[in-house]
Order: structure tokens, then sequence, then C-alpha cells
């Protein structure tokens, strides 16, 4: 099928949000053609359409180019965007929350007029073999990075769950850590869950590891509010 594409140097993952400000007057033609009509000014914004009749884009990682500017190439797997939120501010810029919902392959990057678009597959989310024993790992490893990070951060750890179906873990476990984009791309292309659970809370074990010997950060030199150094 043919969607529209949003090319971004972030990593969208399924069930994840992704606010996003658009101001290009390229993006702006697409979520007009994508929302219709919406209202100026609307305090706290607007529900954009929900279930069947929602609004949705592709959303891939920039490969290479830039966000803004000329024609971005971008990985070929990426993520469906559902809007749920919008908001226009006065000079016509939109404000808009987007929720990851499924897994695309581009198979054909259109041409960018009069925006990016692309021809794409949607992915299937095979389970693959040993769910239970990957999610006990992934759940171990994640209860460890949690308390690192919070050590680090010299705070309680959050109280943060991985839930049982496998496929939703697998991407749960991923938005939760802090790594390279590149990383977070590729967990998003395994081709099943439990491999991407393996390699999450392989990444989730080893960066506890390395918060745990770095430890907590040093204390900032206090400077006087007289000094202009």
């Amino acid at each position: 099928m043919e969607i529209p594409l949003f090319p971004l140097n972030t990593v969208l993952l399924p069930g994840a949000s992704l606010p996003l400000r658009v101001f290009e007057p390229r993006y702006r033609t697409m979520m007009s053609d994508l929302l219709g009509d919406v209202v100026p000014g609307s305090a706290g914004g607007q529900p954009a359409r929900t279930g069947d009749e929602a609004a949705s884009f592709g959303v891939a990682r920039i490969r290479e180019g830039f966000e803004v500017g000329g024609r971005a190439e971008t990985h070929d797997v990426g993520v469906i965007a559902a809007v749920e939120w919008v908001r226009m501010d006065s000079d016509g810029t939109l404000e808009l929350l987007a929720r990851g919902t499924r897994r695309f392959r581009i198979e054909d990057r259109l041409d960018d007029d009069p925006y990016p678009r692309a021809v794409v597959a949607l992915l299937d989310e095979p389970v693959g073999a040993s769910p239970e024993k990957a999610l006990g790992f992934a759940r171990s490893a994640m209860v460890r990075y949690v308390r690192a990070v919070a050590q680090l951060l010299r705070s309680e750890p959050e109280d943060v769950t991985l839930p049982d179906d496998p496929v939703a873990a697998s991407y749960a476990l991923a938005a939760t850590l802090s790594v390279e984009p590149n990383v977070v791309q590729a967990l998003l292309e395994a081709p099943t869950a439990t491999e991407r659970l393996v390699r999450a809370a392989a990444i989730a074990r080893a960066e506890a590891n390395l918060l745990t010997v770095v430890g907590p950060p040093a204390r900032r030199p206090t400077i006087e509010s007289t000094s202009l150094n």
C-alpha cells in the first residue's frame, strides 16, 4: 500500500508515543490531507480520528540526509504512526501526538512531490521459540537496568513491568533503553519477538553493568551568582 512517509532521526516503536511539531510546508500539506481542517488555537488541542478512521503515516529513521530540507534516505523498516491528538498554532504550525502501531518494509520509495511517500508492505510479528524463557530473561534484565539508572540519578527505581504478550513486551523493553538510535533500529528489525527480547535484555544487562561501574555523577562545583566565569 502507498503511505505518506515522515523521515525522522528517531526510531518509532510499536506502542510508543511520538510528539511532533510540524512546520515545514510539505509536511503541513501531508497533515492537511490526512486530518482535514484543524481549528487553529483550539485550547488543549483536539482528538484526531480513531479506530479504522485514524489518520496515519509512516515513520522511518533517516539513514542519509536531514529532517528539514531536501530528500532524506531512510532505513527500509519503519512503523505506522496513528495520529491521536492535534493542535494548530496561530501561524499554522501543527503540534500532534501519534502512536506507533505496525511495522512495515519499504518496497518502493516514491518522489517527494508534494511530500515523501512510499509503497510499503506490513510486516507480521512472529513470536519465535521459547517466549516464556525470553520473557523471564527480559524481566530480570529490565529490573537490573532500571535499578542501575535510578542509582545513577540518585532516585527511587521506577515500577516498570513488561506485558505478558511477548511482542508487546519486546517493544516495551526496547523503548525503555536509553541507547543509540542505530541500536533501537536493529531491535525494531529483529525477525521475532523472542529474538528482540533476548537482544534487548542483553543490552539492558550490559548497560546496567556499565552504569554500576561508572557510578553516580560527580557533584558539580557551586558557582557564586556574582561570578562572570
